[in-house]
């Protein structure tokens, strides 16, 4: 049972990151909004998509690429910051996969190419594509990642069933 509330819960949380895309889509004025998950060709992985009548500005698209982030992130924090929530593997897995994404997207940031072997880039990718600073937002996602892993430990919540002892 534990092993199925995990994968909800890592399923749930990229629908939770795009969910955080497409809410800011719809408040961008955007049609035909949908969410694919698992993005095509892959396992663990999402993407958002919609139409805009007049072209988004830089600024718009920047908080488009960072919206899914900062949702999956929200949620993380909701498990971690109520202690009834803790406990749940499905909620953990939340948490777990948020930190995780967060570590991913920076990996991927700077060690694949667009382009390359069909791969299309990641949030920092468009952030950076937007107009912001890649390496600002990386070292933000990092720096939130580590500072969230302490807390983990320091609160008992394991990292996908790894206590964290560090």
């Amino acid at each position: 049972m534990n092993a199925l509330e995990s994968v909800a819960g890592i399923y749930s949380s990229i629908y939770i990151h795009e969910a955080g895309h497409a809410m800011v889509y719809k408040a961008l004025g955007a049609s035909d909004i949908t969410i694919e998950v698992p993005r095509r060709g892959t396992i663990f992985s999402g993407q958002t998509s919609g139409n805009f009548a007049p072209p988004l500005t830089q600024g718009q698209e920047r908080l488009v690429a960072i919206s899914g982030l900062a949702a999956a992130n929200l949620a993380g924090e909701l498990v971690l910051q109520h202690k009834g929530l803790r406990g749940s593997p499905y909620a953990q897995a939340i948490l777990g996969t948020s930190v995780i994404s967060n570590l991913i997207h920076v990996t991927h940031y700077y060690t694949k190419i667009r382009g390359v072997d069909g791969y299309a880039g990641n949030d920092i990718d468009q952030y950076e594509l937007a107009g912001g600073n890649p390496h600002l937002m990386s070292a933000l996602l990092s720096g939130y990642t580590v500072w969230t892993l302490h807390r983990m430990r320091k609160q008992e919540v394991p990292l996908f069933y790894f206590d964290l002892r560090f």
